[in-house]
């Protein structure tokens, strides 16, 4: 194993069932959903097997993504369009960062000790990923009632069944930190983790992060937002200043432009942290790219309610 603290004498590996609020729960319907994704017209266009793997076999670059969370017929494309781009890399692991909504479990750095159950089959836990992160962060992050009702990470799950079906993953989610200060410590925990488990291991790492953006109309409040072409333009105004913080990777510039601004990004502190942790872990020999941006009515009119929805990447290419 790869720390004195092992999963095995913590507990024993559950599995977690999954919510499917925004996402299909038959294996066949799910698919669909899946490929109807990439073959949107907003989507990629094909279906990533129909491209090789050509990226970059560098053991040392680790990719990261900032993609959606939002239901499958209103978002679906976006997620394709992470997917798609993640394909070209040879990994084993994810580690899949989310937000924590409703504020459950006992910490702000929560840990799903499980493999989780999906439409498309278990997603199994990579235990060695897992107990490094663990021996560094500490056992009281373990938490399976931060995880238990929260579909950020598990909505990523099917994409990335479909994707690599034999591939693991870990659960890490955030509530509010107090301040970035705070963050860069827990990024710091993070890059020590990781680094002794690739040293250790040998396996190919992926960091998947998710996060939506501009929440608005009557469902979100705005009870006078019976205009959809102008809500769709307040979520494109709003949410623009906080898509280019992202492309200048600078977590400050986030900070600041969402404190000032009061956009409605529902994983803030997911954002920061991989925007963090891309730096650190690559030696800041990348950037951020914008893959797509769309707001929710562009995929699907469901109403007068927009969400804004976007998928970038942390490259080393042009």
């Amino acid at each position: 194993m790869v720390s004195n603290i092992t999963f095995s004498n913590l507990q024993q590996i559950l599995i977690r069932a999954p919510l499917c609020y925004y996402y299909s729960s038959q294996k066949s319907a799910c698919l669909q959903e899946i490929s109807s994704s990439y073959l949107h017209r907003l989507g990629p266009g094909q279906l990533p097997f129909e491209h090789s793997i050509t990226n970059h076999d560098s053991t040392s670059f680790i990719p990261c993504m900032l993609i959606p969370h939002g239901a499958y017929c209103d978002s679906g494309p976006l997620y394709a369009h992470g997917y798609y781009w993640i394909n070209s890399f040879v990994f084993d692991t994810a580690l899949i960062i989310g937000t924590n909504h409703g504020g459950m479990g006992s910490s702000n750095v929560s840990l799903s000790p499980d493999n989780w159950q999906t439409p498309l089959g278990v997603m199994e836990i990579d235990t060695d990923l897992f107990n490094t992160l663990i021996s560094v962060l500490g056992i009281q992050t373990i938490d399976r009632e931060a995880h238990r009702t929260e579909h950020s990470i598990e909505n990523q799950l099917p994409f990335l069944k479909h994707l690599r079906p034999k591939a693991k993953f870990v659960a890490l989610s955030f509530s509010r930190l107090n301040d970035l200060n705070q963050g860069y410590k827990v990024c710091e925990q993070i890059t020590k983790a990781i680094n002794l488990y690739r040293q250790q291991t040998g396996k190919r790492l992926v960091i998947i992060s998710t996060t939506d953006y501009t929440h608005y109309g009557p469902s979100y409040g705005q009870i006078r937002a019976e205009n959809l072409s102008e809500n769709e333009e307040h979520a494109r105004i709003h949410d623009k200043p906080i898509i280019q913080s992202i492309l200048s990777n600078d977590p400050e510039r986030l900070l600041q432009t969402q404190w000032t601004t009061q956009n409605s990004m529902c994983g803030l502190w997911p954002s920061l942290i991989v925007m963090i942790l891309s730096k650190i872990l690559n030696n800041n020999q990348g950037h951020w790219k914008l893959l797509c941006y769309n707001v929710s009515s562009e995929v699907m009119n469901s109403g007068k309610d927009v969400c804004g929805f976007a998928s970038l990447v942390y490259s080393n290419t042009l």
